[in-house]
């Protein structure tokens, strides 16, 4: 942090950068001539769309980090190889982010300069405080205890050399920076900025994180946080203007969701940034050819059958795995959504012409042979090089549905209207079975927290992994709900059974993961441990 913001006082707060909004000011900031008009905080305000919001093509790195997801190389740090970096731009206690908060903190401390509609400027003030939260958010995931920063650092700056603050303090902070923005900021946007639900939506997230991770690890003031995730939520649900996407097609609609080129009037998209043909595209990868990770038999054994029951209760019902397709048998319909089959086209051309898999399962283009079809497109003109237009979705309403349900059952408030109106909703569009607040115990849990949960809660977890898998939400739940454990099971390093030898696909032969739960925060930086001593103690086991 120190190191950087020494050097980010002497650079130009603003500079020549294309942005998907408009282009910031083309010369460096004057602040005696810049802060006049609300398009001056217009413009100031776009770098953290970019910076925040812009497309990524490594979509797949948290989840790596899980149980979900096995890459063909092992990851460092969930292998407990990881060491202390030495540097700052080692780890994410580096430049960027620190950067975005200075940024911040630059806006805050001058936008009162400007004149003029008073309603306008709180929509931008709105928008960074928005941004803030979700810098912040980040460095709390990461190392808990952090510096809360209000003043735009100079060199000459004491708080250069300030302690930590709890982490409830900062979380304490983000919350008061998102109730204004939800104050501020408009109901709906046809211009693609944040909007009230964006940012309640965020807070959900934000409570429902800090109030499990509290629970779970012994802090206190759980109930303070999943209180307000619930209501946070329950705002965003209330407000009925959004719902799932579906066409009434089970077996496609959920997929089909995150290609949609557009996503303009989409109910789901809570906030999305929207592309358009030679003005505004991207480069991310969408062909089915990911061959760097792939899903894990652990993942794959945690979708329930069709009957609404998991696998080992429902003998018949479940074909085993004998067979690759016999997996996906009276399955859940997002088993074949998020994970590749060959009965589907691997590509199809401009023609119309359609290409189907014909290397084996375990080849240089299936991983672990659970093949990632979430986020894909066979359709190559979505493939084209720079000049892919599908809408990139940043807020899902159904992220909201699930933080409700999850909340309200931490807080014992789980009733049969609260699963109706959340996770049984996400269950109609894939035509599977209603939840109830009696589910069957799991006979043979695919996942072991390393404590006991109620079959509710456990159900209501497993419905999360799904819903949301390849999105980078598995490795912070693991970490929220201290459960490092899961990611000890064989099964998480396991790919399909292979038809040739009748074994299963092993990731890391002679390799055993045992968790360390010094993993649950990132380590600082040696190098700004010296710098500042204030910052000790260094986190827990590093």
């Amino acid at each position: 942090l120190y190191k950087y913001i020494i050097s980010l006082s002497l650079l130009a707060v603003c500079s020549c950068n294309d942005s998907f909004l408009e282009k910031y000011p083309e010369d460096k900031i004057n602040d005696q001539t810049f802060w006049k008009t609300p398009a001056d905080l217009r413009l100031y305000a776009n770098r953290f769309y970019e910076n925040l919001m812009g497309i990524t093509n490594d979509i797949f790195s948290s989840d790596n980090q899980s149980d979900n997801q096995g890459p063909n190389t092992r990851n460092n740090y969930i292998w407990n190889q990881y060491v202390v970096p030495t540097t700052a731009g080692e780890n994410d206690w580096g430049k960027e982010a620190w950067q975005g908060v200075r940024w911040c903190n630059y806006f805050l401390q001058r936008y009162h300069r400007v004149e003029g509609d008073e309603d306008e400027i709180n929509v931008y003030l709105g928008e960074v405080l928005f941004a803030k939260s979700i810098y912040y958010f980040d460095k709390v995931k990461d190392f808990g205890d952090v510096p809360w920063l209000i003043t735009d650092l100079t060199t000459e700056s004491e708080e250069l050399y300030a302690p930590r603050d709890k982490r409830t303090v900062v979380i304490d902070s983000i919350n008061a920076c998102l109730d204004k923005a939800i104050r501020y900021l408009p109901e709906t946007s046809e211009e693609g900025r944040w909007t009230k639900y964006a940012a309640l939506t965020f807070k959900s997230r934000v409570n429902l994180y800090e109030g499990t991770y509290h629970k779970y690890h012994g802090l206190t003031d759980a109930e303070k946080y999943l209180r307000l995730a619930a209501n946070a939520a329950e705002e965003v649900i209330k407000s009925n203007l959004f719902e799932l996407y579906s066409t009434g097609d089970p077996y496609n609609d959920y997929r089909d969701f995150f290609n949609l080129k557009s996503l303009a009037g989409v109910k789901e998209a809570v906030f999305s940034v929207q592309y358009l043909i030679d003005t505004h595209m991207h480069n991310r990868s969408r062909q089915v050819r990911e061959s760097n990770t792939g899903m894990t038999k652990d993942f794959v054994e945690s979708f329930l059958c069709t009957n609404g029951l998991p696998i080992a209760n429902s003998p018949g019902v479940y074909k085993g795995d004998a067979a690759f397709m016999d997996e996906f048998e009276n399955r859940d319909p997002r088993m074949k959504q998020i994970i590749y089959t060959p009965d589907r086209p691997l590509r199809i051309t401009s023609t119309g012409l359609e290409e189907y898999e014909e290397a084996p399962i375990f080849s240089n283009l299936a991983n672990t042979g659970y093949r990632i079809f979430k986020y894909y497109s066979q359709y190559d003109e979505d493939n084209e090089p720079n000049r892919c237009i599908i809408d990139d979705c940043k807020f899902r309403y159904a992220e909201v549905l699930l933080n409700y349900a999850e909340a309200k059952a931490e807080l014992g408030e789980c009733d049969q209207e609260v699963l109706n109106r959340s996770i049984n909703l996400l269950r109609d569009r894939v035509a599977m079975p209603h939840l109830s607040t009696t589910p069957a115990a799991d006979l043979n849990p695919v996942v072991d927290y390393g404590y006991t949960i109620s079959p509710l809660l456990y159900e209501i977890r497993r419905e999360r992994r799904i819903e949301l898998a390849v999105e980078g939400f598995r490795w912070h739940d693991i970490v929220r709900w201290k459960a490092g454990k899961l990611v000890e099971a064989q099964k998480t390093y396991l790919g399909a059974r292979d038809p040739e030898t009748d074994t299963y696909k092993v990731l890391y032969p002679g390799y055993t993961r045992v968790w360390d739960n010094k993993l649950y925060l990132k380590p600082i930086p040696a190098e700004e441990l010296q710098l500042n001593p204030n910052l000790l103690p260094q986190n827990p086991g590093w």
